[in-house]
């Protein structure tokens, strides 16, 4: 498959932004009439690009260059019809670029620390989508969880662009000579722990051996010249996980977390979507490819297992956090393990109090925590709204329906001056103090192994939460939401079902013999879409 659009990620001085240059030229040479438009961050960089390709034209051989009819600080217009425009993406937002002009070829340079979300919009909504002669190319060192971040987690998943990877490795020079003081004081023959698993991903990912001469270079570089370990990782990546840094401390341990995508990436889960009505009755859940699934099942229902499910709504734990998302634990006296998950921007709230109801009711003995900050006391109206429909209903969705309600439990509020006692009040109140409190339940339980996190996506905003002064939060442009929702699951978990477990001695080992000697329950409750097909919900 040819691709028109990449987003690559590269370290420093590795010549990406020159070679890319040669290629700006090349371009509207090989293509005549073209609208080509190259984006800088700075005016500076745009004035020595500028300077750049008058160099590279005016050295060129004769029989190879196209004349130039006009070349000023706006654009270098060619005497085949062909123009590179000049545009300054800048620091802070603006809104104007890619207005007015149709762009079949783009050149955007250091997309990390453009300001202006906006104006990228406005770009990427200027370039031409079928024209035969289009490329589109953004190259970037990383700067944090922004904008030029997203745009290359999306080029990953894509299946019309290319995301490229160039680690600091790729350049010769990064290398100390075997005789140097460089080499003799900075590789002792050995590898760190961190070291040697960078190396071994390195290998594994791209097939590139790291020598010892290249381990002394980094270490002089991180030694004498950067000396921060953060801003090594994010100047000269060795992969593209160490690229995207954050300000503050890693809260979930990066080895852990790389344990757990190993472990993950062994189990496929089943894929669903949601498709919402304008009423209860009207919802549709249908199998579906992962890339527009808002469901994921990793494990079927059955009647003899415990489940809690932690639930957070758009916008309830934070300003960022502007997706619906609901995990479901199955519980243990000896740990938990995720079973499905629910995420999605494109829902109301009172569809998402819809969702918990078919989870719920696939995943019976489940007890939901649910954020209630702002949305969530809709969500909860909803929930309600639903009891006084299902007892409206009557007959057997009715019934179905009234019996998920009724027997779902919910995590009781209480203060954490409070241990003594619970309050009222229904669900989770996320506040400074409540929050490092359900995090840091999700913590223990990942670190020592006891709580499984099956989903990817979630482990991946897991990496990017950091302890930044006195909060707890996803870095820079970061999302949380689903470490919230399983957060949410773990809090219920540790304070409510737990030692409920604990005295019934539900452990992995007999609640899994139970499965294995009824399998009937197994049989019966297969697909979580049972459920939804006995009220008339599933398609």
């Amino acid at each position: 498959m040819l691709f028109r659009s990449y987003v690559i990620l590269k370290g420093r001085q590795l010549g990406i932004t020159t070679i890319s240059l040669a290629l700006d030229l090349y371009w509207v040479f090989t293509h005549p009439g073209l609208g080509a438009t190259l984006v800088t961050d700075t005016e500076e960089n745009r004035e020595m690009f500028r300077s750049t390709l008058g160099m590279y034209h005016e050295h060129l051989p004769k029989e190879f260059k196209i004349p130039v009819e006009g070349h000023n600080r706006n654009q270098m217009v060619l005497r085949n019809r062909s123009r590179l425009f000049y545009q300054v993406a800048g620091l802070r937002a603006k809104g104007s670029l890619g207005r007015g002009k149709a762009i079949t070829y783009l050149h955007g340079t250091e997309t990390s620390s453009w300001g202006d979300e906006e104006g990228l919009a406005s770009l990427l909504a200027s370039l031409a989508e079928t024209n035969p002669d289009r490329l589109y190319m953004f190259e970037s060192t990383a700067r944090g969880f922004n904008m030029f971040h997203d745009m290359y987690v999306t080029a990953k998943r894509a299946r019309t662009q290319r995301a490229i990877f160039c680690g600091w490795w790729r350049n010769e020079f990064y290398a100390a000579d075997a005789e140097s003081a460089v080499y003799k004081t900075y590789w002792d023959g050995r590898l760190t722990p961190e070291e040697r698993e960078w190396v071994r991903e390195i290998k594994k990912l791209y097939g590139f051996e790291i020598n010892s001469r290249q381990m002394a270079w980094w270490r002089w570089k991180l030694a004498e010249g950067i000396r921060d370990d953060a801003l090594m990782y994010q100047e000269f990546p060795p992969t593209e996980d160490y690229a995207f840094v954050m300000t503050g401390t890693s809260f979930f341990s990066n080895a852990r977390c790389t344990d757990a995508v190993k472990e993950a990436k062994k189990e496929v889960p089943d894929y669903y979507r949601y498709v919402m009505g304008a009423t209860f009755t009207d919802t549709e859940v249908i199998k579906s490819q992962e890339r527009l699934a808002t469901l994921k099942i990793w494990e079927e229902p059955v009647d003899t297992g415990y489940y809690v499910i932690g639930a957070d709504p758009a916008y309830g734990s934070s300003d960022w956090a502007d997706r619906f998302c609901l995990s479901v634990y199955r519980c243990y006296a000896d740990g938990m393990e995720q079973v499905a998950e629910f995420a999605t921007s494109e829902l109301n709230t009172y569809q998402f109090a819809w969702v918990i109801s078919h989870l719920a009711g696939a995943y019976k003995n489940s007890t939901l925590n649910l954020e209630v900050n702002g949305p969530g006391q809709a969500v909860i109206n909803e929930l309600r709204n639903l009891k006084r429909q299902a007892a409206s209903l009557g007959g057997p969705q009715g019934k179905d329906l009234m019996n998920v309600l009724g027997h779902m439990q919910n995590y009781m509020w209480r203060k954490n001056d409070n241990l003594g006692g619970i309050t009222n009040s229904i669900g989770w109140l996320t506040t400074g103090p409540s929050k490092e409190r359900m995090l840091n339940y999700m913590k223990d339980y990942f670190e020592r192994g006891m709580m499984r996190v099956r989903s990817l996506d979630c482990i991946d905003e897991m990496k990017s939460i950091v302890r930044d002064g006195g909060s707890i939060q996803a870095g820079g442009r970061g999302k949380d939401d689903r470490v919230i929702a399983s957060a949410l699951a773990a809090a219920a978990y540790a304070e409510q079902i737990w030692p409920r477990l604990v005295q019934m001695k539900v452990t992995r080992e007999n609640n899994r013999a139970q499965d294995a000697m009824r399998p009937e329950d197994v049989q019966s409750s297969k697909v979580a879409s049972n459920y939804l097909k006995r009220i008339g919900l599933y398609a």
